[in-house]
């Protein structure tokens, strides 16, 4: 797992990049261009959040996503 544990991530029920963490880890096999590929996938967990004045749909909910992807994003906009 990654030493991080929390992390941001855009919410893609309201476009605004929120405060997330890593629940879990698992790899994954992907059929790209070249055969089958391993990709380490991330359950993450998007905490509440407000869309306006109401809680945003994506609040509170545990997503799949590629980790490296997300990885990417963090070190990019890292404050």
């Amino acid at each position: 797992m990654t030493d991080e544990k929390k992390m941001k991530i855009i919410c893609k029920w309201c476009n605004v990049s929120k405060i997330c963490h890593i629940v879990s880890q698992e790899i994954t096999d992907h059929h790209g261009k070249y055969g089958i590929d391993s990709v380490m996938m991330a359950k993450v967990k998007i905490h509440k959040h407000f869309k306006g004045k109401n809680y945003c749909k994506g609040s509170d909910r545990t997503i799949t996503m590629p980790l490296d992807k997300m990885l990417k994003y963090n070190e990019k906009n890292k404050d």
